[in-house]
């Protein structure tokens, strides 16, 4: 999950004998997009359109339906520029600039001073920088971004679209396709995506100069590819300590929460609560810790920390004016961790449980410190929801004693239906049955990759070399949940919708040509 500032353009070289110019990044960033404060997006056409995933857009399309209507249910998708439907409160931000703060967000610090007075100086260094910034830049909004927790920071500055309007997304039923038990999973057949649109000044933004043309073909197996989009969080700068109270404490405790949550949701929706979005959320995070504390739960995971952790403090011992500016963080984050362990379990001491998180958030500083003066920018920083380039290739790989493929087709959509007897989370609605024998069935609908991803990047476009989109992010398989802390690519894959099914969908079942002529730059659209 690469910054852009410092994209390892020699190591894409060595690994992909590809080397992105400035003008590639530039192009990529310029393309890519926030979506509110959850997602990720992408211009896909000079016109302002906008692809993000269903489940990203799904509150704004329920939150729009007029009354009498439920295009959650039905989908929804705009005949004309007129019929396209002011969002409220939704803004996309796309990054404009990027400047390095690290000396002016530490001016002043030193450590002696307490954890309280520490704060309020970063806190009042990060204020002076947005208030800098926005005198500079009036039109943008900025934003201090912590990066190896606070080794580095930087000032980003967002163009922020403030007009967003509602053009397309598909049914329910086709987009959840398999519902909780196909999520975190491959093969897969969720039809995740939506289009929205920026308006600038009463008309659609004019975006020529950065969006992505859509490759309708995809990509091959073994092709280089990549995600632009914001990944929410990690932990691969965690310590052992930490991940270990996660594993045992934490995680555990969140995931009984959100099981007694769903209890209680599905008790309102069986008396007729309208409750489906909330349940498909709690869902998806009830599945994603299982995922993540399954990960905590791998000795091998563990222990490539340990030995991480290990050498990581042994070059620091190493160099004594970093032992003088750091001292052991680890130990202290120990102690600390021990002390809150203690705490959860025996009920005692709850008031205490705020100021340990404080400290451990300065600690984490140190940590990151660290790490950047030992490794730089050769390994990149934990996710912050902040854009990212990943990198890696299309790639099936092995699954329950076989072999996944690297892409699934319409055939399978209509197989796992039949399979199911047509009933939820696999029934299809009536149109999807009705164009059947129209249908080109060898259409690709999901495929995989190695490219690293986790929440935050639902949205993102997947790239090739040339900048054309041959995937939407919606998710990753099950074996992927673990990459929270450590990163692998043996299995763990990330999941996207192919481009192609998007287009055969839009013209045969929703009769959305003129937008599909849009997606596609086969047409100005309508």
């Amino acid at each position: 999950m690469w910054p852009f500032e410092h994209a390892p353009v020699e190591f894409f070289q060595q690994a992909y004998e590809f080397t992105p110019t400035n003008e590639w990044l530039e192009a990529a960033r310029l393309a890519s997009l926030r979506y509110g404060e959850w997602c990720s997006a992408s211009f896909v056409s000079p016109r302002g359109l906008i692809m993000t995933n269903h489940h990203c857009a799904r509150d704004n399309v329920a939150a729009v339906s007029p009354e009498g209507k439920d295009w959650l249910t039905t989908g929804f998708f705009a005949k004309s520029l007129d019929d396209e439907v002011k969002i409220p409160d939704l803004t996309v931000q796309q990054l404009v600039a990027m400047k390095d703060v690290t000396e002016a967000m530490n001016a002043g610090l030193s450590n002696e001073m307490g954890e309280e007075d520490l704060a309020k100086a970063l806190e009042a260094n990060e204020k002076k920088v947005l208030e800098d910034a926005g005198t500079a830049e009036k039109d943008l909004t900025h934003q201090v971004v912590s990066l190896y927790h606070g080794g580095v920071y930087q000032l980003y500055s967002y163009k922020v679209y403030r007009d967003i309007r509602l053009v397309g997304a598909p049914d329910l039923k086709i987009a959840t396709f398999g519902g909780d038990p196909d999520n975190f999973t491959y093969p897969r057949f969720s039809l995740d995506f939506s289009f929205v649109r920026a308006w600038e000044d009463g008309k659609p933004a004019d975006t020529k100069g950065h969006y992505f043309k859509v490759k309708t073909r995809g990509a091959v197996d073994g092709e280089t590819v990549f995600v632009v989009g914001n990944p929410g969080s990690t932990g691969r700068l965690d310590t052992v300590a930490q991940m270990e109270f996660l594993r045992d404490i934490q995680y555990p405790r969140t995931i009984a929460n959100i099981d007694g949550r769903l209890k209680g949701l599905r008790a309102r929706q069986e008396k007729g609560e309208d409750v489906r979005g909330e349940i498909l959320d709690l869902e998806n995070a009830f599945k994603a810790y299982t995922g993540y504390l399954a990960g905590l739960r791998d000795a091998a995971v563990m222990d490539v920390k340990r030995q991480a952790e290990q050498e990581l403090r042994d070059r620091v011992a190493a160099k004594p004016e970093l032992v003088e500016k750091l001292g052991n963080p680890w130990q202290r984050i120990e102690e600390i961790s021990a002390e809150k362990r203690e705490i959860v379990e025996t009920r005692r001491g709850m008031n205490k449980l705020q100021g340990l998180a404080q400290e451990e958030e300065l600690l984490k500083k140190r940590i990151g410190e660290a790490f950047f003066a030992v490794y730089g920018t050769d390994l990149p920083p934990d996710a912050t929801f902040t854009l990212r380039l990943s990198d890696g290739v299309m790639k099936g790989y092995p699954m329950n004693g076989t072999v996944a493929p690297y892409f699934t087709s319409l055939y399978g959509l209509y197989a796992r239906n039949a399979e199911f007897g047509g009933k939820d989370p696999f029934a299809l609605e009536p149109a999807w049955l009705d164009k059947l024998k129209s249908m080109d069935l060898s259409t690709p609908f999901c495929v995989v990759s190695t490219c690293d991803i986790i929440g935050g990047n639902s949205g993102s476009p997947m790239i090739d070399k040339d900048l054309g989109v041959v995937g939407l992010v919606f998710d990753g398989n099950i074996e992927s949940l673990g990459n929270r802390f450590v990163y692998t690519d043996t299995v763990a894959r990330t999941v996207s919708v192919h481009p192609a099914i998007i287009v055969e969908a839009m013209r045969k079942i929703y009769g959305a040509s003129k937008l599909a002529d849009e997606f596609e730059g086969k047409g100005k659209g309508y």
